[in-house]
């Protein structure tokens, strides 16, 4: 994680290195011009193993801030919930019949 300190608000920035955003995506999320936050669907919980699945990407802010940690990635705000796991992901773009959405690469069950 770097930290740098913006002189002409005096607020620190922090820039996320454990995620990345691919060009496309990056055009992307610049065109709604507003945040992102990873979404992480419910723990699934069972008697044998319990099991994460992939987060999804939203625009906009989280609804529950509090449960997200506000980063800089790429020069975009994006809200990362406090119980991600720490790995490298990377923000890309999926296309299915010409609809294009943003979508997590990288990710690993556990």
């Amino acid at each position: 994680m770097i930290m740098c300190t913006d002189d002409k608000a005096s607020v620190q920035t922090l820039q996320y290195s454990m995620l990345t955003i691919t060009p496309e995506a990056l055009s992307m999320i610049r065109k709604q011009d507003k945040p992102i936050f990873l979404e992480l669907p419910k723990l699934i919980m069972n008697c044998c193993f319990d099991l994460q699945e992939c987060p999804s990407v939203r625009i906009g802010e989280p609804r529950n801030e509090r449960d997200y940690e506000k980063k800089i990635v790429q020069e975009v705000t994006v809200y990362l919930p406090r119980r991600l796991p720490e790995f490298a992901l990377t923000i890309t773009v999926s296309s299915f019949l010409g609809r294009k959405r943003l979508v997590v690469d990288g990710w690993r069950f556990f």
